[in-house]
C-alpha cells in the first residue's frame, strides 16, 4: 500500500489530500494534523516544496506525491510521472543525472484513473525533478492554469484517482516498458498504455536523447525493473537513432519502434 504526501505550499496538493482526509474516514495520528492513516495507506503532510523533499524516511511501499502541475502552454491536464534527472540540472531537487525508483504498475493505475476524467488532457510526463527518495514513488498533479487549479472538482478527482488506484488489482498491461523520444508529454506512450500494452518507468525525452549513458540506470531503477524499450522512432534523428539502440544492444534490452 502507498503513502500519500501533500505539501501546505501548494492548493491543489493540500486541497487533494483534504478531500482524501474528509471523504474516506482517515485517522489523525498526532497533533501536528499532518499525519493522518487508513488501514495501511498513510497520508503525512509537509511544508517543503515537494520536489525537495529528500529527507522523506518512510517505511511503506510506494509514495505518491500529490502535486500543482505547472504548464508553459497553461493547458489544463493531468499526469503521471516518475522522478529523477537526466541532467546535471538539479533546480529542481534530486541529484545530477540520477534517477528515482520508478513504480511502473503505481502510475498506469493511476493514470487509468485519472482517464476517466473526460474534460481536461491526462498524460504521463517524462521522468523530471526531485525528490530522490529510497522506495519507489510517482507524481500525480493536476495544473495548468490557475482557474483549473482552483477547481474543487479536479482536485477531488486528483485525489479520488490516487486513493481508488490503491484498490485497483485489474491494471492490464503486457510488459514494462522504459520509453526513448518524444516530447515532455509523450502522446503515443500514454495511448498505448492505456490501451494495455505497456506499464512504462522513466521516459527518456528527445531533448535529453544525448543521456544514453543513463539507460542502463533507467532500465534498474524500477519496481519491477523494465522488459524492453519503447522507442518513438520518428522523434529522434538517424544519429540519435544509431546511438540508442546501440545502446541497448550492449545492454541486451529489446527494443521496439513506434
Amino acid at each position: 500500500m502507498p503513502c500519500f504526501v501533500y505539501t501546505t505550499t501548494d492548493k491543489v496538493s493540500k486541497n487533494a489530500a483534504e478531500f482524501l482526509i474528509s471523504n474516506f474516514n482517515f485517522e489523525k495520528l498526532d497533533d501536528t494534523n499532518k499525519h493522518f492513516r487508513k488501514g495501511e495507506i498513510d497520508i503525512i503532510g509537509i511544508d517543503s516544496e515537494l520536489p525537495f523533499a529528500d529527507f522523506l524516511d518512510i517505511d511503506t511501499d510506494f509514495v505518491i506525491f500529490l502535486s500543482r502541475h505547472a504548464s508553459s502552454k497553461n493547458i489544463p491536464s493531468f499526469t503521471v510521472h516518475a522522478l529523477g534527472n537526466w541532467s546535471n540540472n538539479t533546480d529542481l531537487g534530486g541529484k545530477p543525472k540520477t534517477l528515482g525508483i520508478a513504480s511502473p504498475k503505481g502510475m498506469l493505475s493511476v493514470l487509468i484513473e485519472l482517464s476517466r476524467n473526460k474534460k481536461i488532457r491526462v498524460s504521463y510526463e517524462a521522468t523530471h525533478h526531485g525528490p530522490l527518495i529510497n522506495v519507489p514513488s510517482l507524481f500525480a498533479e493536476l495544473g495548468g492554469n490557475e482557474e483549473t487549479e482552483a477547481n474543487r472538482e479536479y482536485t477531488d478527482t486528483l485525489g479520488r484517482a490516487v486513493m481508488d488506484s490503491t484498490y485497483n488489482s485489474g491494471v492490464i498491461y503486457d510488459k514494462v516498458a522504459i520509453g526513448i523520444g518524444s516530447t515532455h508529454y509523450p502522446e503515443k506512450f500514454t495511448k498505448l498504455a492505456l490501451e494495455g500494452a505497456y506499464a512504462f518507468s522513466h521516459i527518456l525525452p528527445k531533448y535529453h536523447i544525448k543521456e544514453t549513458d543513463m539507460i542502463e540506470q533507467a532500465i534498474s531503477r524500477s519496481e519491477p525493473k523494465a522488459d524492453i524499450a519503447v522507442i518513438e522512432w520518428k522523434s529522434i534523428n538517424n544519429n540519435d537513432r544509431n546511438s540508442v539502440t546501440k545502446k541497448l544492444d550492449e545492454l541486451g534490452m529489446d527494443y521496439v519502434k513506434v
